[in-house]
């Protein structure tokens, strides 16, 4: 059987780095309009580091979340899906790979997060270290978490989430970074749109002494916040009204690494020798998704 040429690869893989999505990928359109037609591809990654994502005022607080798996799709034109579901190192393919849903086909957890506003930064932010911590012990079903490293404040663009000692074979510390992020308003129903591009690298426990086992996954997450419920309250002679129900979705984009990019779409030697690589394939497959996941949620204000 012919074995694929990976020193000719590894060379490949490099000028990967360098080559910018094709027209088709490099969308102008509004993240609404991406969405809808499940146009996700890969961010180019550029120099400048995105800021914190904010929220609208009316996600304010802390709120219960029942999350459930509403479906996946393997949606490359370059890629194979008997192939693409072979390999262990797409995202979303083992536990805590994707650290917001760290199982992916799991439905009905329930969880609590928070949105709040910090000192020093204007707006509403997602309090990251207190919901991760929820959402990873939830899907987990015990108290996996020992604890979540993140300051907005200082750098908005990464995380460090350290797991309990044998809380999981899959991962003892995760670090994620941020490197795109966007945002829109729908103003006729006040749907809230917000993506973020992501590289996590998952450490975990190696099978040589002395070794770590370290994982790259690149995703992307898109989500939709719609207020679906709203409560009036008194205060004194005004009336408030405060949004008590949102539907969330969360389509999450799962995409290959670029010497994986490399090897799916090496095609046959003509001479029978290893499968050549395709540096023109492989710059379309590492920027378009290899697998996509949708979740439905329900906010509940607490």
């Amino acid at each position: 059987m012919a074995v694929f040429d990976r020193r000719r690869a590894l060379a490949l893989a490099a000028g990967l780095a360098l080559l910018d999505p094709s027209p088709a990928l490099a969308s102008s359109a509004l993240l609404s309009e991406r969405l809808e037609r499940k146009d996700l591809s890969k961010p180019v990654f550029n120099k400048a580091r995105p800021g914190p994502q904010r929220y609208p005022d009316w996600l304010e607080g802390t709120w219960r979340c029942t999350a459930t798996f509403a479906g996946f799709e393997f949606p490359s034109k370059t890629m194979s899906k008997s192939a693409l579901i072979k390999e262990p190192t797409i995202p979303g393919f083992q536990k805590l790979s994707l650290v917001y849903v760290p199982d992916v086909g799991t439905s009905d957890v329930s969880y609590d997060v928070r949105f709040a506003k910090f000192e020093g930064i204007e707006g509403v932010l997602e309090d990251r270290a207190f919901n991760l911590k929820s959402i990873v012990n939830a899907y987990l079903g015990k108290d996996a978490v020992e604890s979540v490293e993140y300051e907005p404040t200082r750098d908005a663009n990464r995380t460090t989430v350290n797991i309990r000692p044998g809380a999981s074979p899959n991962a003892e510390r995760i670090e994620l970074f941020c490197n795109a992020r966007e945002s829109e308003t729908r103003a006729s129903d006040r749907t809230f749109f917000a993506s973020e591009a992501s590289r996590q690298v998952t450490l975990g426990y190696g099978k040589d002494f002395g070794t770590a086992r370290v994982v790259n996954t690149d995703y992307q997450h898109v989500w939709t916040f719609t207020p679906t419920a709203v409560e009036r309250s008194s205060n004194g002679d005004s009336l408030t009204d405060a949004v008590s129900e949102a539907r969330v979705t969360l389509s999450t984009a799962g995409y290959v690494q670029a010497n994986d990019a490399l090897r799916f779409t090496a095609a046959p030697n003509a001479t029978g020798g290893a499968p050549m690589p395709s540096l023109g394939g492989a710059g379309l497959a590492a920027f378009e998704p290899a697998v996509l996941y949708s979740h439905v949620m329900t906010l509940r204000r607490l």
